[in-house]
């Protein structure tokens, strides 16, 4: 069984910028040692797990891995609740099939319009049940690139990427690749852009401060755009995010 880790950051480089997720491969683990490691960490959430093709990539975050992970998350549900769209939050759960020889923990999960299929679930088979309709990965100094692949196998129709410059919204299209929009499927009212800048716009407020503005955000101007649905939606949200912004 080979292990492969990242470099080392020097420790100067360390110092100058945020603290690096931890992230390991193992390779050549196989679908049995995935699962044997999977009972080993037992109900604990870390290191999370993502194994693909026999590897498995062990990721212990650091916290703006978290901080941007959880602003996302919360800014998804906040939008979901203040637009009326029925929500199931499946959180970091485990979801993996062997015919798929993957599996993957988001840093979190929803379910949209198969929510009320999961309703009384104790537990989510993906043999059993649809995959979640919404996967957020936050990326730090960790690949993304195996988890993505893991969610397009599983059919997941939508992936935000989101790390220090931008959220990405990958779209899963009818030839099974996952390409990237501006607009999201999930919600098509919200952009990408004005996405990234809610969430990230200030990461040194209160996460209670933040929370309280983007409900009101999402209470007016978002819900106002939505119930309107004009075409030109697109256009309107790039520029109220260039003009919140400061963008020229």
């Amino acid at each position: 069984m080979a292990t492969v880790t990242e470099p080392t950051t020097p420790p100067r480089a360390r110092a100058a910028e945020p603290a690096g997720d931890q992230f390991v491969v193992m390779g050549g683990v196989g679908w049995d040692g995935y699962t044997t490691l999977l009972r080993l960490r037992g109900e604990r959430r870390r290191p999370v797990m993502v194994y693909l093709d026999g590897d498995v990539a062990l990721v212990s975050p650091a916290y703006i891995h978290e901080l941007l992970a959880i602003r996302l998350s919360t800014f998804v549900l906040e939008v979901a609740v203040g637009l009326d769209r029925p929500c199931k939050v499946a959180g970091g759960t485990t979801f993996d099939r062997e015919k798929d020889d993957a599996g993957a923990e988001a840093d979190a999960s929803f379910y949209f319009s198969n929510a009320e299929r999961i309703l009384g679930r104790r537990d989510l088979d993906l043999e059993r049940d649809p995959p979640p309709d919404l996967v957020i990965e936050a990326v730090n100094t960790n690949p993304v690139a195996r988890s993505v692949e893991v969610w397009r196998r599983f059919g997941v129709p939508e992936v935000w990427v989101v790390d220090r410059r931008q959220v990405r919204f990958l779209v899963l299209q009818p030839d099974g690749r996952y390409e990237e929009q501006q607009v999201s499927r999930a919600f098509p009212c919200l952009t990408a852009a004005e996405t990234f800048a809610q969430v990230a716009g200030n990461l040194d407020v209160l996460d209670s401060e933040w929370t309280k503005g983007v409900r009101a955000w999402v209470a007016g101007p978002l819900a106002e755009r939505a119930r309107a649905g004009r075409p030109g939606l697109v256009k309107e949200a790039e520029t109220e995010t260039k003009r919140e912004t400061g963008q020229p």
